[in-house]
């Protein structure tokens, strides 16, 4: 209500201005002539041009501050809040390094907007937050998942998304979070979400969080190699995964822009799913 006051109040004092200066140049054209009047005026608009002017400088620069200042408190807090509950120590680990750089890949592949690998790369940042409500017993077992320790383990998508929610400039963010385990085909977790339905983000991060868990190091398995990640990747398009996000990533493999993501070939062990848990 306050901001539709003063642009009220802004009015007023223009138009009350230009009724003024009309009356000022009237004026002056009946005691001096048109000629001096049309000079007074083009003086007039002259300087207050320069006046709007150097004042929309101002804004425009008061806002880039203020711009740049949000955008590095943004990164802050979710660097913090990546470090205060250990996901890791730096925001700048080798697989988000990995995730970032492939989202980007992937989504100008895709030519989906662009401000969707921001989402991506945050989510990818963010993606296990909310595995520190997952029993510890579970998260560093080393031998094969029970049911019940799958049931525990499927939890940390919810987990993470009650957490980021709270969070007003993280709310995209956690909808992709809670999202990234889902499967295009409807079988995933935790809301068994189909196609369309799951945020277009979540369907890059879910294949570009597969090929990183296949081709990273794990404590349960072997490295896989980037052919056989891609190939796992290709044979679950369509169920798995988003068909046009898989079509797209291997459109950006046949070009060559993944290969410096790959790590160094490795022996194909077993992995209990191709996205990791």
């Amino acid at each position: 209500m306050s901001e539709n006051n003063n642009k009220l109040r802004r009015l007023a004092v223009l138009g009350l201005a230009c009724l003024a200066t009309a009356l000022a140049l009237s004026a002056m054209a009946a005691l001096v002539g048109a000629t001096s009047a049309i000079v007074a005026l083009v003086a007039i608009m002259w300087l207050a041009t320069f006046r709007i002017a150097a004042s929309n400088r101002k804004e425009i620069s008061a806002l880039r501050v203020q711009r740049n200042r949000a955008r590095a408190d943004y990164e802050l807090v979710i660097e913090q809040l990546c470090g205060a509950v250990g996901i890791r120590d730096s925001m700048e680990d080798r697989e988000t390094q990995r995730l970032s750089r492939l989202a980007s890949i992937l989504v100008r592949q895709m030519r989906v907007p662009t401000e969707q690998v921001k989402v991506v790369e945050q989510a990818a940042a963010l993606r296990d937050l909310g595995k520190q409500g997952v029993a510890q017993t579970v998260l560093h077992k080393r031998e094969e998942f029970n049911e019940r320790d799958w049931a525990e383990m499927k939890r940390h998508p919810e987990i993470g998304y009650q957490i980021l929610r709270e969070i007003s400039f993280l709310r995209d963010v956690a909808v992709v979070v809670r999202a990234h385990h889902e499967r295009y085909d409807g079988q995933g977790y935790p809301h068994r979400l189909r196609g369309d339905d799951i945020p277009i983000a979540a369907r890059i991060l879910a294949v570009l969080d597969a090929y990183v868990a296949m081709t990273s190091s794990r404590p349960y398995r072997r490295t896989r190699t980037h052919e056989d990640a891609m190939q796992e990747i290709i044979r679950n398009a369509g169920t798995q995964f988003d068909p046009e996000v898989a079509r797209a990533f291997a459109a950006a493999e046949k070009r060559g822009l993944l290969t410096s993501s790959a790590p160094a070939p490795a022996r194909l062990g077993d992995s209990r799913v191709a996205s990791e848990v």
